[in-house]
């Protein structure tokens, strides 16, 4: 065999030793990287194989679904129930009469979700104040209503 070759299988055989010294290394480390994790997953006062942790694991998912479905179902009984709840509100303030000060007087709306409710109206002048209430439904009310009223409705929807 000529020198040449001989040189070339040296280096070479050095090159796959070098690399093979490096890959073991690298195992070495994966492998005390993986029995640290093995001794933190096991690291319970209790005695268990992995079958057993995975038995446990597996309970235990199972019961976190089921409060997951059961969670998600009473949300949907509380959105319709939430439904009915007054939870817009449209609120002006006005001067009905020339003869009395300020803006006292005003007219209140409250709607639910599906723009059902009431629209009350305080009118303060100087021989009292007179309160009106009137019902609203989809956002229409079957009473006449004053412009006061109407733009409380449309701020309420």
């Amino acid at each position: 065999m000529p020198e040449n070759n001989i040189q070339l299988l040296t280096y070479i055989a050095l090159g796959l030793g070098g690399f093979t010294f490096l890959a073991l290394i690298w195992v070495a480390l994966r492998i005390k990287r993986l029995d640290r994790i093995r001794k933190e997953f096991f690291s319970s006062e209790q005695n268990l194989d992995l079958e057993q942790v995975l038995v446990d694991q597996n309970r235990l998912i199972t019961k976190l679904r089921t409060d997951l479905e059961m969670n998600s179902e009473e949300i949907r009984n509380l959105q319709i129930l939430n439904q009915s709840n007054y939870q817009k509100i449209g609120f002006v303030r006005f001067n009905p009469f020339d003869d009395a000060g300020g803006n006292i007087s005003f007219t209140l709306c409250l709607l639910n979700a599906r723009n059902d409710g009431v629209v009350i109206s305080s009118l303060h002048g100087r021989e009292g104040t007179r309160m009106y209430a009137k019902n609203v439904r989809a956002g229409i009310s079957e009473s006449k209503l004053t412009e006061e009223e109407e733009q409380a409705i449309k701020e309420a929807k």
